[in-house]
């Protein structure tokens, strides 16, 4: 994994990327028509997983998805993560 990303288009969004960088875009499977806040939390569990590359991890991603300053945090990082085991990703 290189990238995360929310979208409600994947072939607009992968040709996007495309464009830019040699990335291929793939939607995770039983993640579709999540609600923003849904697709916020699963984002930002997989970018604390995997790490931001500016950080030391892996993603190209440039920022988080939700400041963990942000009072919400905790709570979204919970619900992204059941939403990722709901989904059956590996390691969840």
């Amino acid at each position: 994994m290189n990238y995360v990303g929310i979208t409600n288009n994947l072939e607009r969004r992968a040709a996007e990327h495309l464009s830019s960088k040699a990335i291929s875009i793939d939607a995770i499977p039983g993640l579709s028509n999540l609600s923003r806040a849904d697709a916020r939390a699963v984002e930002q569990v997989l970018i604390e997983n995997h790490g931001l590359s500016k950080n030391g991890g892996m993603l190209m991603n440039r920022i988080n998805s939700i400041s963990t300053s942000n009072p919400a945090y905790a709570g979204a990082l919970q619900r992204g993560a059941e939403l990722l085991r709901q989904a059956g990703y590996p390691g969840f």
